[in-house]
Parts: structure tokens; sequence; C-alpha cells
């Protein structure tokens, strides 16, 4: 890249208007959160039939045991499957920035989890592998609830069980459930730390194209894979 030498007194005059628009766009962020706050819910239809096992214990879990007995609950879906060899970089990185401290997260009365379509085997190989203490469950039983509800007819804006990559927002109410809010695709990035980082630097994100760029599962940067 090129890099322009200017003096102090420009420096700063380039750097005011870059921050009139940081303003400008930290507004408009605020505005779209309290937008989506305020966006009207769907209840869950027939909840209970919504299974997870635990990746950790092999325990069984309904819906509504995601909570964990907290009043919200936001699930990342995890691309990996019964076929996959090893979960998507994708979605590994944003695995990457979930804290392993979520007390922070509980103490605004809302559990994480995230979920996949493998078999309870193999996510917790993988999520052991990687290191992850985020709550982690096979939706395998909920990928067949999904599709026979879809089967049915049924109107669904969450698919808890598809295999894409993406999140859901949900909130309890006594014993009924509703979904919130979803989002996929280029909408996650905003969960990556790494990216907002390299915002910053004159180098940017430097992807090469494919939106990924050279990221690699955090256990092989050293490996000649």
């Amino acid at each position: 890249m090129n890099i322009q030498v200017v003096t102090a007194e420009e420096w700063q005059k380039e750097r005011a208007a870059v921050l009139t628009k940081e303003k400008s766009a930290t507004h408009l962020l605020q505005d779209i959160a309290a937008q989506r706050r305020n966006m009207p819910v769907v209840k869950v239809q027939n909840p209970e039939r919504y299974k997870f096992d635990d990746a950790q214990t092999g325990e069984e879990k309904t819906l509504a045991d995601l909570f964990a007995d907290r009043k919200q609950l936001i699930i990342y879906h995890f691309m990996l499957g019964p076929q996959d060899k090893e979960g998507c970089v994708g979605c590994s990185l944003v695995m990457d920035h979930i804290p392993a401290n979520l007390d922070h997260l509980w103490s605004r009365d809302t559990t994480f989890a995230a979920v996949a379509t493998a078999p309870t085997d193999k996510v917790k190989a993988f999520k052991d592998r990687m290191g992850w203490t985020a709550p982690f469950y096979s939706s395998a039983k909920t990928h067949e609830a999904w599709k026979e509800a879809e089967a049915a007819g049924e109107t669904i804006t969450w698919k808890p069980g598809n295999g894409y990559f993406g999140l859901s927002v949900f909130i309890k109410e006594g014993d009924d459930i509703f979904h919130t809010y979803s989002m996929t695709d280029r909408g996650c990035e905003i969960l990556l730390v790494t990216y907002q980082l390299l915002d910053f630097t004159p180098l940017g994100r430097q992807e090469d194209g494919d939106g990924m760029g050279k990221f690699r599962l955090h256990d092989l940067y050293d490996k000649d894979v």
C-alpha cells in the first residue's frame, strides 16, 4: 500500500473528518439497536419438541432448559454437521470471540449457548479441541423436529437445526417462549472483535477476496496444512 505522510495539522484535520462519520455511525447503531429491541415477537409453538443434547454431559434438554433459569437466551448456530470432519472456520472464529467468562451476560439475565447438528460425541470432541467453555449442544434431534414441523406446514421464523450459521434470540415469559431476533451472513461480523480491531489498521482485514482470508482454526496456525 502507498502510505501518505502529512503534517500533524493535516492529520488532525483528517482525523476530525473520520470522527464525524464515526459519531454518525455510533448514533445509527444505537437507533438500530432500539428498533431491534422494539420488534414484535413470534411465539414458539410446542417448544418442548425441540431437544438438545448437552455436549459435556450428554443430558437431553428442552429449549426452555437452555435458558438456564434466565429470562433471555442467545443461540449461535454452529456449522458442524454429521458428515463434517471439523467445524467451520468462520463459526470457529466466532466462538473464539465468545467470552470464557459469561458472568457479564448472566448479570443481565441472559444465557448464551451454541448448537450444531452433529451428534453429541462429535460436538464434544471439537469443543474440547478448541478449548471453548461456553455451553454447546447437539441439535440433531431438533433438526428432525424442525423438518417435521415444516412438513406439517407450520411457519417457523427460526430454524434451529438447518445446519447453517447464524444467531437467534429468545425471551421467556412464564412457560411461553418467544423468538425475538435472528441474523446470519455478514450480520454476524459484529461478533468478531478481530475484524473490529483490524478495521482500525492501515492494512484492514486482508481477506484476499474469499471472506476468510488466511484465518484458520486457531490450533492450525503453526502447522503446514
